[in-house]
């Protein structure tokens, strides 16, 4: 897990020959009801107060029966896995994964507190973000096995090159279009293409409408030099 910058008491704690202090494990289950739904829970005996929200509220973390297993990274490039088990005694887990399909796919946070860092301006010494990519049950027990995020869901590369379609977002700093909205010649949208009736020659144009230098189709953020692919059809 990343360690963030341990904060001298608590490093001073942790190397002391006794003392009474703790490192408390935190953890943070999304429930994707409508709206979503945080489960903070925690193995400490008791409830701990551990950071805020936007609105400036204590975020509490309620004790339950739960552990998880080892977070280990390996040199060979494998993502980190580990499993959270709960217990089901009370049942009060299986009826959310009966009701969420097992709460696959949902965001996991652990995170590794200390007693002295705790309150609503809480420090993490350690923490990681997961993803739930299995779930079993039994009368005893809940596990979620957890995995990273999924890399293969990751647009590669984060922009397109493409022949006739704009990469841009309309307006920004990229497109460079600012005419005035009050002005008459102004185009409100953009279909991002090169020629097409409201594309970047249109936008080009508007500017020499109303008296300005345009900077269209210049800015045009396609790539219309990229060569035809084997099948003939535009890329």
């Amino acid at each position: 897990m990343p360690l963030h910058s341990i904060p001298i008491n608590v490093l001073q704690s942790k190397n002391s020959l006794a003392t009474t202090e703790r490192f408390v494990w935190l953890y943070e289950i999304t429930v994707p009801s409508d709206p979503p739904t945080i489960y903070r829970i925690t193995s400490n005996p008791g409830a701990v107060t551990f950071g805020q929200t936007e609105d400036g509220d204590a975020l509490t973390y309620s004790p339950f029966p739960v552990t998880h297993g080892s977070i280990d990274l390996d040199s060979s490039g494998d993502l980190p896995q580990t499993t959270i088990t709960a217990s089901n005694v009370s049942r009060e887990l299986i009826a959310t994964l009966e009701n969420y399909n097992g709460l696959l796919g949902q965001p996991v946070r652990i995170i590794l507190a200390h007693s002295l860092s705790l309150g609503t301006a809480g420090v993490a010494v350690a923490e990681e973000d997961f993803r739930v990519i299995g779930a079993q049950a039994t009368d005893a027990s809940v596990a979620l096995t957890l995995g990273s995020v999924d890399l293969f869901a990751a647009p590669v590369p984060k922009t397109r090159m493409t022949r006739f379609h704009c990469r841009f977002v309309y307006r920004s700093g990229e497109c460079g279009y600012a005419l005035p909205t009050e002005n008459a010649n102004c185009l409100l949208t953009c279909d991002k293409t090169l020629d097409g009736p409201n594309g970047c020659n249109a936008h080009g144009a508007s500017y020499t409408s109303a008296g300005f230098t345009p900077i269209h189709p210049d800015r045009f953020g396609g790539f219309p030099g990229i060569p035809v692919n084997p099948t003939g059809r535009p890329i």
